[in-house]
């Protein structure tokens, strides 16, 4: 008997047992109310429809409001489609978007951004940012305005503009902007932009007049990482004056020029220890701007293995570590330009396919890149290396001070 009592003891805790697992492995449609222990929340449970006609703006900032509320780390948005017409404020929440769908009609003339995020360990991912903006005025798309947070990632979304500015030059909508100071490992990473004229901005300063000398933003921040990206008429920039912003990697990024006028498509500038590294690039505007650009830089300066086509009248490569807006850049440090491939217009005056213009850039190296049909082929006013390069179809194949030491070099 004692047996038979154990035994059916065992059935009837296993059945329990079971059903409570049952519960939890397939839970009915959400509801409401989230109790505060929830590990999943989404924005079905605050009203959001997700089927890409309703208004779901409302319901989203709730469950990111309410994520917050809980110290709940992240929300999953289902894979679906939501429309919003004003902006979704998600700092301090992961995302995954799980292949999501958020389409945004928003007036830049307002402020803000459609999608605002950031804070330590936070990330954003597999989320497609479909952008509208129905003001004339620049907009935010998705922005990270959070200082001092660490080890954030913005990986494998997409960002499209649907709207550009009254100048055929810009878009009136930028892609992933990041202004905080104080970083310690931002990742941008995987990424596709479509014209949202700033792809990814990693930008801090006070207007053009602004004395960041005497009025830093912020704190110096440091290992940003941006690799992998696609942009197509968008650009990627990295502007930190006297932020001290150190330990850049900028890695394996396509930018292509199509509709939009391209002039800048890859500029850092007051960055110290700087990597420019597998990159095809290319620039569709005519200016003296370069096309890969890098200026009021310090410390190891590495640009190797690069793509950059230049289809107007501009420059290749154009590097200097003169101290400029924000005087950070010493008197001397060393740049290392090697193993590109830099191909021009042919424009017949005012380009050249490596500049590097000013005095203060002493003892770089040029070496074993690939330069074709430019006015000017490598131009250096201070003392380099060049070496082992390739110049086809310049006009001027090599403009470099009487200092300079030169060898191997094929001119054709």
């Amino acid at each position: 008997m004692k047996s038979s009592s154990n035994r059916r003891r065992f059935l009837i805790d296993a059945g329990l047992a079971l059903g409570a697992y049952s519960l939890h492995a397939y839970p009915r449609a959400a509801s409401a109310a989230i109790p505060s222990n929830a590990n999943v929340i989404t924005p079905f449970a605050f009203g959001a429809k997700g089927d890409g006609r309703a208004d779901d703006s409302a319901a989203l900032n709730a469950a990111y409001a309410h994520a917050r509320q809980q110290r709940v780390s992240a929300i999953s948005l289902c894979g679906a489609t939501y429309r919003v017409t004003r902006g979704i404020y998600a700092r301090g929440v992961s995302t995954h978007g799980e292949g999501a769908t958020l389409i945004a009609t928003l007036d830049g003339a307002r402020g803000g951004a459609a999608f605002e995020w950031g804070g330590s360990g936070n990330f954003v991912r597999d989320v497609t940012f479909d952008l509208s903006n129905s003001s004339k005025t620049d907009m935010h798309g998705v922005l990270n305005a959070v200082d001092d947070a660490r080890n954030q990632r913005f990986e494998n979304n997409c960002i499209i503009g649907r709207t550009t500015g009254a100048t055929p030059r810009q878009s009136n909508i930028f892609g992933a902007w990041f202004m905080g100071t104080g970083l310690a490992g931002l990742f941008v990473s995987n990424n596709q932009f479509e014209s949202v004229s700033y792809g990814v901005q990693i930008n801090n300063q006070r207007g053009t007049a602004g004395d960041v000398r005497s009025a830093p933003l912020g704190r110096p921040s440091a290992h940003i990482h941006i690799v992998g990206n696609v942009c197509i008429d968008a650009s990627i920039g990295v502007n930190t004056p006297h932020i001290a912003c150190s330990n850049v990697v900028v890695q394996g990024n396509t930018i292509t020029a199509r509709r939009l006028a391209m002039d800048l498509p890859l500029n850092i500038a007051h960055v110290t220890d700087i990597a420019v590294v597998g990159n095809t690039v290319a620039s569709n505007a005519s200016s003296a701007n370069g096309t890969l650009h890098v200026e009021d830089a310090t410390g190891a300066i590495t640009i190797d293995g690069n793509v950059v086509t230049v289809l107007a009248r501009n420059n290749g490569i154009q590097v200097g570590t003169r101290a400029s807006v924000s005087g950070d850049a010493p008197e001397r440090r060393k740049v290392v330009i090697s193993a590109n491939h830099i191909e021009g217009s042919g424009a017949s005056s005012g380009s050249a396919g490596i500049l590097i213009p000013d005095a203060e850039t002493v003892d770089s190296v040029i070496a074993n890149n690939a330069i074709h049909r430019f006015a000017e082929g490598i131009t250096v006013v201070s003392r380099c290396l060049v070496q082992g390069n390739v110049i086809a179809a310049c006009g001027v194949p090599l403009r470099v001070s009487r200092d300079s030491l030169q060898a191997g070099n094929l001119i054709g």
